[in-house]
């Protein structure tokens, strides 16, 4: 999936609103991920056990592709998401049948507790990694797994993100994927973000052009 880079420090937030921005870009979000999504989300299960059938949760989960795969996938787990995107969460529903998803924050909603623990795409976005990793940490069952699926942005996020699972005594090891979009996967998504100024636009473009890496962290609790 091709993420929304960060712009910069002046943006105006009002434009910015990720709920928002993601319940307009809904209808056409699917259209837009490239495939080497399938490729991430074979890594970021390549973990699992197919004989064992986990309880599965997908923090941040958008329109339910990566849901889905599991679901396809690992057809005994049970699987639930959630996305602070109303409209995505609606098309989530209509892609992952047989799962169940929550519309809102972890932190104001009553979730029990799980296997696995999926974020894809989502702590570039996080103001406070910490307190969301300890809620993530409250939700995870004992013996359990954490993965957490970024773009190499800033590399102190995953340093920060790695810090805290070590304060937690969380068995910790990191894989990495190239993070190479074509030209033609970067149009068709730059001509989904109807609500941007061209000037944010061309500074998103610039970064997706750039090479960078994806690194995929997986966390067992102890």
């Amino acid at each position: 999936m091709i993420e929304i880079p960060i712009l910069n420090e002046t943006q105006d937030e009002s434009e910015f609103e990720l709920d928002r921005f993601y319940d307009n870009l809904s209808k056409s979000w699917d259209k837009t991920r490239p495939g080497y999504s399938q490729e991430i989300y074979r890594k970021i299960t390549s973990h699992f056990d197919r004989k064992d059938p986990y309880s599965i949760f997908d923090f941040g989960c958008g329109t339910g592709l990566l849901c889905k795969f599991i679901s396809d996938n690992f057809p005994d787990a049970k699987i639930e998401g959630v996305d602070i995107s109303s409209q995505m969460i609606e098309k989530a529903k209509t892609n992952c049948l047989n799962c169940n998803f929550y519309v809102g924050d972890i932190f104001s909603i009553d979730l029990p507790n799980y296997d696995v623990i999926i974020s894809k795409d989502v702590f570039n976005h996080i103001t406070n990694i910490h307190r969301t990793i300890s809620r993530l940490n409250d939700l995870l069952n004992s013996n359990g797994k954490l993965i957490i699926a970024n773009r190499e942005r800033e590399q102190n996020i995953k340093d920060e993100i790695v810090r805290t699972l070590e304060t937690m005594n969380y068995e910790i090891s990191t894989e990495y994927y190239s993070f190479d979009p074509t030209k033609q996967e970067i149009d068709s998504f730059i001509e989904t973000l109807s609500n941007f100024k061209e000037n944010h636009k061309n500074i998103i473009r610039r970064k997706l052009e750039n090479s960078d890496k994806y690194y995929i962290i997986f966390a067992d609790k102890c």
